[in-house]
């Protein structure tokens, strides 16, 4: 009996750590605009919330001094912001609906 209980641990842990990532690894996760992909194995991070601000234009990032525009921002799988970002600027964006 308690192998089940270590197997179904661990089972939950490989489920909830990559729930977010592979959401955008799928190879079909595109930018609304730019109909890039949006990130690779090592391309997206989470956006940490005093970095971005909400702007008439978009979302105005802090690290990079960039604002994404409403137009390429795109529903967050989990509640988090999350930017993929290559090639010098960031491909795609995901944060929650704004008031949630």
């Amino acid at each position: 009996m308690p192998t089940i209980g270590i197997a179904a641990l661990v089972a939950v842990q490989f489920v909830s750590r990559a729930s977010a990532h592979e959401f955008w690894l799928d190879a079909r996760r595109v930018d609304p605009a730019t109909k890039k992909l949006c990130c690779g194995e090592n391309d997206c991070r989470r956006v940490p919330l005093k970095v971005a601000h909400v702007t008439h234009d978009g979302y105005h990032l802090d690290d990079t001094e960039e604002t994404i525009p409403w137009s390429r921002v795109q529903p967050s799988p989990d509640g988090a912001m999350w930017r993929g970002r290559w090639g010098g600027q960031t491909q795609c964006f995901f944060a929650p609906p704004l008031g949630s």
